[in-house]
């Protein structure tokens, strides 16, 4: 079956990736235990992005990820119907199945991550102060997130999600995995991350503001582009451009593009100035021909 943990085939290691002990040795505010289980999502020909997903990691305060071992679209193929393309079709199936095999070990919250994730500076703090914060109801958490819909404030540093997709940062548990797993399984052709965004109306799913996790530059699967640094403030983005070689070139597309908001607001159906529609869109409508 495609898709797996590498552990599964009895060859090379559960844990394929760097060893992180920072999250055991954390004394105040220790979170290491909020999920039972975490996971990166990695296709096996995408071995550079697992690279920089480790390089980008930092000092991660919860479990480790578990490298998942993607289903690739493109070698599967898609079913009749689906439209969405081979990378979308495969990111669905491997998601499905790092849920149902989270929900067949008994395992009572699972964090997502995507091999594109990228943590904002000091995230190791600031998840410990949002973990300290989010009300103890809840039942799904958008680390990384667009928000489709302008959240709800709980309080500060918090917000409910009332429609917010992407799905490269996300945590589910207790009765929300079931239902997710149902619906992602009668699924024919929405992408993964909007039937988790459909299922906000009934569950309650708060994200941090600002939020934490945004998509790391490069091609992706699943758009076929080459994209920039997405779904970040302006100034996280600013701050990642500073100490990251690799997105100084945006850093300076972000200034530029900020002093123009400045001097009209940003309207877009359905937003709002803290939370347009597509709140990135305007600065990288381009980023599928010019980004690095």
């Amino acid at each position: 079956m495609p898709g797996r943990f590498p552990g599964d085939t009895k060859k090379g290691s559960l844990m394929d990736g760097i060893s992180c002990t920072a999250a055991e040795a954390l004394n105040g505010g220790d979170i290491s235990q909020t999920f039972d289980r975490v996971v990166v999502v990695n296709l096996a020909r995408r071995r550079d992005r697992l690279e920089r997903f480790w390089q980008t990691l930092g000092d991660w305060p919860f479990k480790t990820p578990r490298r998942f071992v993607a289903v690739d679209g493109q070698a599967v193929g898609t079913p009749a119907g689906w439209d969405k393309g081979p990378g979308a079709w495969g990111c669905l199936l491997s998601h499905r199945a790092v849920l149902d095999s989270a929900i067949n070990d008994g395992v009572r919250a699972l964090l997502v991550l995507e091999d594109d994730a990228y943590p904002v500076e000091n995230f190791s703090s600031l998840a410990r102060e949002f973990i300290g914060n989010v009300p103890d109801d809840w039942d799904g958490l958008m680390f990384g997130a667009e928000h489709l819909r302008p959240p709800e404030t709980i309080c500060p540093g918090v917000v409910r999600c009332l429609a917010s997709n992407r799905s490269h940062a996300y945590a589910v548990r207790g009765r929300l995995m079931g239902v997710l797993s149902q619906f992602w399984r009668n699924t024919t052709n929405d992408h993964c991350d909007l039937v988790i965004s459909s299922l906000m109306r009934h569950f309650k799913m708060y994200a941090p503001d600002p939020l934490l996790i945004g998509q790391d530059s490069g091609h992706s699967d699943v758009t076929g582009c080459k994209e920039w640094l997405r779904f970040l403030a302006p100034e996280q983005k600013e701050k990642i451009g500073r100490s990251d070689p690799r997105h100084s070139i945006q850093r300076l597309v972000v200034t530029v593009s900020a002093k123009a908001m400045a001097r009209r607001p940003l309207e877009t159906p359905g937003g709002t100035a803290n939370y347009p529609r597509y709140p990135d869109r305007r600065a990288e409508s381009t980023e599928c021909k010019s980004a690095p």
